[in-house]
């Protein structure tokens, strides 16, 4: 469990809590994107955009390679809710990329992945919390870690860390494994703030989540 000041209570297995992180991600980034478009910040907005086509194929192979058909093996019945966040995944797949492109469409995708994110968050975490004792969290998160390639590990990584709310700036840097600390400190950091710059490159308002009944765990940002 973590604390922060009455802010943050997180009791959740190191995958979920991961999962969690990413979400929490991704709402900080189309806040970002819609932010930047707003205040006329194209170059912000768009390798903001860029990045965020990047971050959100990286989660959604995650999710159809190896969360999905993991809790359909333990959970049959989940079919119905993967057909539903399937359905979603593509609209987000044709129209993320055109982002990029055309800012004005960041309205609609914000609405759209923030529509995704609460229908998983809905149908997904608490299955997933009842399928696994926590030995097989452990042995799932590992095998999550390992369908992002290595290449891009970096850029998970520092993006994780650079949208993560103030307050839990320490509880992401705990999720970085001690032996990839120093490579980002080093080199995917620099790396990254070259190639999308930084959230914080706007007043950025971050937006609140909370997550209940999942292990007595509750996120607010």
């Amino acid at each position: 469990m973590w604390r922060n000041g009455g802010m943050f209570t997180i009791d959740l297995p190191a995958a979920v809590l991961g999962f969690v992180g990413v979400d929490l991600g991704l709402r900080s980034e189309v806040a970002t994107i819609e932010r930047a478009t707003a205040e006329g910040d194209v170059e912000l907005a768009v390798r903001r955009a860029c990045l965020l086509g990047r971050v959100l194929g990286h989660h959604h192979h995650a999710e159809d390679t190896v969360l999905f058909p993991a809790l359909l093996a333990r959970q049959p019945g989940f079919q119905t809710s993967t057909a539903v966040l399937d359905a979603q995944h593509d609209e987000l797949l044709r129209v993320v990329p055109r982002l990029a492109g055309d800012l004005t469409l960041a309205p609609d995708v914000g609405q759209l992945l923030r529509t995704h994110l609460a229908a998983e968050e809905q149908l997904v975490l608490p299955v997933w919390m009842a399928s696994f004792d926590g030995a097989e969290h452990e042995r799932f998160a590992a095998s999550l870690r390992r369908s992002t390639p290595i290449r891009d590990a970096g850029l998970m990584v520092s993006w994780l860390l650079d949208t993560a709310p103030d307050e839990a700036t320490g509880l992401a840097w705990d999720q970085v494994p001690p032996a990839l600390r120093l490579v980002h400190l080093l080199w995917w950091r620099r790396r990254y703030d070259r190639e999308f710059g930084t959230a914080s490159s706007i007043d950025q308002a971050r937006p609140e989540v909370v997550f209940g009944g999942l292990g007595g765990a509750a996120l607010a940002a």
